[in-house]
């Protein structure tokens, strides 16, 4: 079960970085140049932040799930 938790949340995460990208795009067309370039940054780096909390989280979890193979 928690590696379908892992792999949705992967996939969750990705969506969400297309989504910051599109909501620049956007910017870019409606507010101006700056607007969608402090979007596109501002979101990409939170998104970066998140998403390098996570994929921490998951490999620990696989790590130990290796070493609990080992000794079972």
């Amino acid at each position: 079960m928690k590696e379908f938790v892992i792999g949705v949340n992967n996939v969750v995460l990705y969506v969400a970085l297309a989504v910051i990208w599109i909501a620049a795009i956007v910017m870019f067309s409606i507010q101006g140049f700056w607007s969608g370039v402090g979007v596109f940054i501002t979101g990409t780096l939170t998104w970066c932040i998140v998403s390098g909390f996570w994929f921490v989280q998951s490999a620990t979890y696989e790590e130990l799930k290796k070493l609990n193979a080992k000794q079972g």
